[in-house]
């Protein structure tokens, strides 16, 4: 009887975690109900980036203009790597952008979360506040500068390619699973820096290990056919490619390649803010 009503007790906890789980409603009425906050803090934190420096917002546009040289005259001058047929180094820097950007905004959301949590104890003993919306709030302060970079990003493609396509109006629409992706990715990085010391070292290996693993600096064709399946499971080299659609072939994105890629950012949205929800409980206890 009583291993019974164990395995009962356990199966009722299993449907309350998957109700949980898809628990999409509870999700956007809890961000809903902090947006003033989100909003405050997100643009207080870009701000703080500038504020006092004599560049100000033009450092969001010279930092991936440096960088995106920097990786021309490396990749393109002297391992003579080549995105299309033409092989011009300005060709080339631009395909680099559009794979550039987006892995920085995305890294950068990460790094800073891995101590997010640490650097705000006083936060974390407060229980009226929402804990869940400082991982939120690096994602968002990493894309607003993303979204910065495509002032350099859209003149420099309508003058190499001679044309803004119409694909570019999906931008906007590969951003938002860019975010899902990286504000699941955040939660769950936040919540296991506070468990894992040592999260943060091994935080930067694996950023930069996934960086090569993503046709940043490369395109996706001169991968050999064996490691294809590396490219196809790395949700970051197939948004990668849905930016190079959009601002440099003008290609439609295939709709299965599209709704499985929506599909993977929303289940990492949802798995991170289960995770972060459940663990976060145990924060003051280890903090």
């Amino acid at each position: 009887m009583r291993q019974y009503s164990s395995e009962v007790e356990r199966e009722s906890a299993f449907k309350r975690y998957i109700r949980e789980f898809f628990d999409v409603a509870s999700l956007i009425d809890n961000l809903a109900k902090h947006r003033e906050l989100i909003i405050t803090m997100t643009w207080r934190e870009f701000s703080a980036h500038y504020r006092g420096s004599f560049g100000g917002l033009f450092w969001s546009l010279i930092q991936p203009l440096v960088m995106m040289i920097i990786y021309t005259i490396v990749f393109s001058l002297f391992l003579k790597i080549k995105f299309s047929t033409d092989a011009s180094p300005v060709t080339f820097s631009v395909y680099l952008l559009c794979g550039l950007l987006p892995w920085s905004a995305f890294s950068e959301g990460m790094s800073h979360c891995k101590d997010i949590i640490r650097s705000n104890v006083n936060l974390v003993k407060r229980v009226v506040f929402p804990l869940e919306i400082l991982p939120l709030n690096a994602a968002l302060t990493a894309s607003i500068q993303q979204v910065v970079g495509f002032f350099l990003l859209i003149p420099l493609a309508w003058w190499v390619t001679g044309d803004l396509f119409g694909t570019i109006l999906f931008v906007p629409v590969i951003l938002i699973l860019q975010l899902l992706l990286a504000i699941g990715m955040n939660w769950i990085t936040a919540s296991l820096s506070v468990y894992i010391p040592d999260l943060g070292q091994m935080l930067s290996l694996v950023l930069t290990i996934w960086m090569f693993l993503t046709p940043i600096f490369y395109p996706e064709d001169v991968v050999p056919s064996q490691a294809l399946i590396l490219f196809k499971l790395n949700p970051m080299a197939r948004l990668v490619k849905l930016y190079r659609e959009a601002f440099m072939t003008g290609e439609l994105p295939n709709l299965n390649e599209l709704l499985g890629t929506a599909f993977f950012c929303f289940f990492i949205f949802l798995l991170g803010y289960f995770w972060f929800m459940h663990s976060k409980k145990g924060f003051a206890d280890v903090l």
